[in-house]
């Protein structure tokens, strides 16, 4: 989970305050790879309806070589992420 906060935040896939307003989920994990869904955490000081947890986007870490894909883009596809 901190390598994925790293990358968000190094290649800025969200701003400080949309991470902030935001939950990251561990989906599956091997000792290769893994994959974190981003979701929109409401309620508190994020404030819209605290039931509900739209996802901003998924992305898959390779944990041997530190590379990223996620799908925030306008085919929902797996992309690489910037380096």
């Amino acid at each position: 989970m901190q390598k994925a906060f790293r990358i968000i935040i190094q290649h800025r896939l969200l701003s400080r305050a949309e991470l902030a307003c935001s939950s990251l989920v561990l989906e599956e994990a091997t000792k290769t790879a893994a994959t974190i869904t981003v979701r929109e955490k409401h309620g508190g000081k994020s404030g819209d309806a605290p039931q509900t947890s739209p996802r901003r986007f998924t992305m898959e870490i390779d944990l041997k070589t530190g590379g990223a894909r996620w799908d925030s883009n306008d085919e929902i596809e797996m992309k690489p992420v910037s380096r």
